[in-house]
């Protein structure tokens, strides 16, 4: 997990997104915007990287809750392409 986050740190450009390492094997990206907050849930298993991106509007003076916008989970066995998968997101 380590070397993955080590690898992610050094060569992912974040664009103003926060890294944060959750547990052992889950890492969440995340940047905050006027009226959503998008998040990069990253998961390590075994040999493949897992990759869910979620949008998390804000919308309680609207609606009185938040709404989420949940894209499918990206499943990876190289780790260049959940890079790319991940740079491209974080934008």
């Amino acid at each position: 997990m380590e070397e993955f986050l080590n690898f992610l740190d050094n060569n992912l450009y974040l664009n103003g997104f926060k890294l944060l390492q959750i547990t052992d094997n889950k890492i969440l990206i995340f940047k905050s915007f006027s009226k959503y907050s998008k998040c990069i849930y990253i998961k390590l298993i075994d040999d493949s990287v897992e990759v869910k991106i979620n949008k998390v509007f804000d919308v309680y003076g609207f609606y009185n809750g938040i709404e989420r916008l949940i894209i499918p989970t990206n499943k990876f066995t190289n780790i260049d392409s959940s890079l790319k998968y991940i740079q491209k997101n974080c934008k």
